[in-house]
């Protein structure tokens, strides 16, 4: 995500392409120009903002997947209930650091709200993926094919490259008793 935000903050990144005179002359609020420069401005920061967003997704992915690189072992062939269970491991993967937050808001007067917003956004993240592992499916790496898993354990971590990898949605099985 450095790379990308690197790149969005660069001073050639979408610069608005509405050229002034410099005159010693000031616009009138409600002329043409001054809104022609408004909408541009506008226009500039909602680009900016939308590839910030999709550079932050993007990040989420790419942050997903590496966890499942470094978790997967490179020989397995792995069953659908043996990936059920990496995959809830997956979902507790931030147990350690609420662990950690409940014990520093323990400790003496500590306000209650000290890491509030960290332990929100792991709460919500975890619901979020939770929800969607139980409904509609979790995008995931294709670990049942052979090929496809050769190539996600050879993948180098950059987002660049993350179109080449076959990703699919994995639904929690349903058991039958």
């Amino acid at each position: 995500m450095g790379e990308i935000l690197r790149h969005l903050n660069s001073p050639d990144f979408h610069k608005p392409k509405v050229k002034t005179k410099r005159s010693t002359k000031l616009l009138h609020p409600n002329s043409r120009t001054a809104l022609n420069i408004v909408q541009q401005s506008r226009r500039h920061n909602l680009k900016l903002n939308k590839a910030k967003e999709r550079a932050s997704r993007l990040d989420s992915i790419v942050e997903k997947l590496l966890w499942f690189q470094s978790n997967l072992e490179n020989d397995k062939c792995y069953s659908k209930f043996e990936y059920t269970e990496l995959v809830e491991r997956y979902f507790t993967r931030f147990d350690d650091e609420l662990e950690q937050i409940e014990i520093i808001r323990s400790v003496g007067c500590r306000k209650p709200i000290q890491h509030g917003a960290r332990e929100r956004s792991i709460k919500l993240a975890q619901e979020h993926e939770l929800m969607l592992f139980n409904s509609t499916g979790l995008e995931l790496p294709d670990v049942f094919n052979k090929k496809n898993f050769r190539e996600f354990m050879e993948w180098d971590g950059k987002p660049q490259t993350l179109p080449r990898l076959k990703l699919m949605r994995f639904v929690k099985p349903k058991v039958k008793t």
